[in-house]
């Protein structure tokens, strides 16, 4: 998905007494879908597309009208400072493929067009993230920081899994918090400086990696992504949640392939003890749990409360009921921000990008 914002717009900016012939021009000769109705000061007024002309000309409006009796006077806007996918799903919303960008005073500052591909599908599935863990391999850099909130760049890991989030529709966050809760509330609130919607759940005291899930009030009547609060991945989650519902399974967790390679040769032994063949530094592969999961409604209301639960048992509990597990494979970036190397990739991939 792409947005492309233009901030030269003079061409098309006109005053409210230019006549529908002068609009048309300046739609034609700038291949531009509208024009921008300001005022001297160049706040905006109104906006009249080339549809909203040729409607008013075929009702009986006169080529030397003003655009001003048919100019749209509550064009849809965006705002400075606003986040892309604010705006993208404001374009969804109403189904348009620009919005004009202005200041407090409604002064024009540029348009931004949606642009190159189609807009993410908006989804209302909640996404709980598990943000209560003390880090303690981090060491020092957790001392008085929640792992989550770590910068990589000039944002805290979490930010940026909720942005990332956010980018494929997602707009309901649930963020389970304990060590140094206060700094997560704090920085991130309700979730509207982001465009989106967060609660909290309170972990009085450890509950591992799916306690917390017993706690969500109402239970969900959708699946629901969980992840750790400390995995920078390139996933797209639309997808991921896609697949997970057209295959019918209770719960979808992500995987991925880790290579180990032992720094020796391996000697297999035969009977009584003879060498039966000799490997030199062989690479074993495991399928790992990525951290991230989809959980159906069932599988969350089946979590006990008021003790620590992992996301290990609760897998092993279903597939003892006779529920039904599938995965997803990760080959793309994933960090597991857990060890200070670990902390250290993640700032040198992602932070020279947003720094």
């Amino acid at each position: 998905m792409a947005l492309r914002e233009t901030a030269s717009v003079e061409m098309v900016c006109v005053s409210p007494e230019t006549n529908l012939r002068r609009v048309l021009e300046i739609i034609n000769n700038e291949s531009s879908q509208f024009v921008l109705v300001v005022d001297a000061e160049r706040r905006l007024v109104g906006v009249a597309t080339d549809g909203d002309v040729r409607r008013a000309i075929l009702n009986g409006y006169g080529l030397e009208s003003p655009v001003s009796l048919v100019m749209n006077r509550s064009p849809k806007l965006a705002f400075e400072g606003e986040h892309w996918w604010v705006l993208l799903n404001r374009m969804r919303d109403y189904g348009i493929h620009f919005l004009i960008k202005v200041d407090v005073d409604r002064k024009v500052l540029g348009v931004v067009h949606f642009a190159d591909v189609a807009m993410p599908k908006r989804r209302s599935n909640l996404v709980v993230i598990m943000a209560g863990g003390r880090g303690l391999r981090l060491g020092e850099l957790t001392a008085n920081c929640p792992k989550p909130m770590l910068p990589i760049g000039k944002k805290p890991i979490l930010e940026m899994i909720i942005e990332k989030l956010a980018t494929h529709g997602f707009s309901r966050f649930c963020i389970s918090v304990n060590y140094l809760r206060d700094h997560i509330v704090s920085y991130f609130e309700d979730g509207s400086k982001m465009g989106v919607n967060i609660s909290y759940i309170h972990e009085d005291e450890p509950l591992g990696t799916a306690g917390s899930l017993a706690f969500i009030d109402p239970l969900p009547s959708e699946p629901c992504i969980v992840m750790n609060g400390d995995i920078f991945t390139d996933l797209d989650f639309g997808a991921l949640l896609d697949k997970h519902e057209s295959s019918g399974l209770d719960g979808t967790v992500c995987v991925r392939e880790i290579a180990y390679e032992i720094p020796f040769g391996v000697i297999d032994l035969g009977k009584e003890g003879m060498i039966s063949t000799i490997r030199e530094k062989p690479t074993l592969s495991y399928i790992a749990n990525a951290g991230i999961y989809v959980l159906n409604p069932d599988l969350i209301g089946s979590v006990p409360r008021g003790r620590a639960y992992h996301m290990t048992q609760l897998i092993k509990d279903a597939l003892r009921r006779g529920k039904r597990f599938g995965t997803m494979l990760l080959d793309g970036i994933w960090i597991d921000v857990g060890h200070p190397n670990d902390f250290e990739r993640a700032c040198a991939l992602f932070g020279a990008k947003d720094s």
